[in-house]
């Protein structure tokens, strides 16, 4: 007679370092899906030199940091109002409560790749960004910038300065995702060679992700003290909410930032 044979049992203490190596794997998913970029987690183009990837990096930290300020949250509430703004393809136009939490509370940022467009090449004459397909998971973001950006942010004019965070905050802003896995913007405006948004109503509302740029501008313009609370409406106008404004040069030391005949024309809405 065949010895009866007894199911092999782990000692309780394996199951325990199982469910805990389990608990504390998923904990770290769930962290690296639902965390945001707070600009700690950005790559610089390795073909710049060091001084020139600092002054990038530099540059986009602070539009992340930017994004969270009390100081941008009122100045885009101010500008957009009661308006209607236009989000995104899928989702058309919504309020600016909406916009906020794409920022702030719903949406997640993509780690994020810096990328100087070769000027040699046609299309280094605008700049665009590259979400992610599967977040964290397999794909970071990329933003594709003109070495104009650089060369903004390395000037003495706090104004020419500012126009590399409208920049970066824009294109930021692309690179948001408002689901956890796959890579779904919170912000989108045009495809490449398109002019039209769809889904977009009629009139002139803005564009979030412009507001977006312009209204961080504004914002970090206050912190350096170039302008008063007063004055952010003016500039976030000034800049466009629509389309960017390239006024960049348009203004001396000291001077009020807002309308006037002689400046460079507004961009055509999108």
């Amino acid at each position: 007679m065949e010895p009866q044979r007894e199911t092999y049992r782990p000692p309780w203490l394996l199951w325990v370092v199982a469910a805990l190596a389990i608990l504390v794997g998923g904990l770290s998913l769930y962290r690296e899906i639902t965390g945001q970029n707070d600009g700690s987690d950005l790559r610089a183009d390795p073909r710049l030199a060091p001084v020139h990837q600092a002054q990038l990096l530099e540059a986009a930290r602070a539009a992340y940091a930017i994004l969270r300020t009390p100081e941008f949250a009122a100045a885009l509430k101010e500008v957009a109002g009661d308006q209607p703004i236009y989000v995104s393809r899928g989702r058309g136009e919504r309020s600016a409560e909406v916009v906020l939490d794409g920022l702030t509370g719903r949406g997640r940022y993509l780690p994020v790749r810096l990328i100087m467009m070769d000027p040699t090449r046609a299309e280094s004459r605008s700049h665009y960004a590259a979400g992610g397909g599967l977040g964290y998971v397999s794909q970071d973001g990329e933003i594709h910038l003109p070495p104009e950006v650089l060369a903004d942010w390395s000037a003495d004019d706090p104004v020419r300065r500012s126009c590399a965070i409208n920049t970066l905050a824009h294109e930021i802003a692309h690179t948001i995702s408002i689901s956890p896995f796959v890579f779904t913007p919170a912000f989108t405006d045009t495809r490449l060679g398109e002019r039209a948004i769809p889904r977009r109503g009629e009139g002139d509302s803005p564009v979030a992700s412009y507001l977006i740029g312009s209204a961080a501008q504004c914002a970090w313009l206050r912190q350096q003290g170039r302008i008063v609370a007063g004055e952010v409406r003016a500039c976030v106008e000034v800049f466009g909410t629509r389309g960017f404004n390239d006024r960049c040069t348009a203004f001396g030391p000291g001077e009020p930032i807002r309308e006037r005949p002689d400046l460079p024309p507004p961009m055509r809405p999108l």
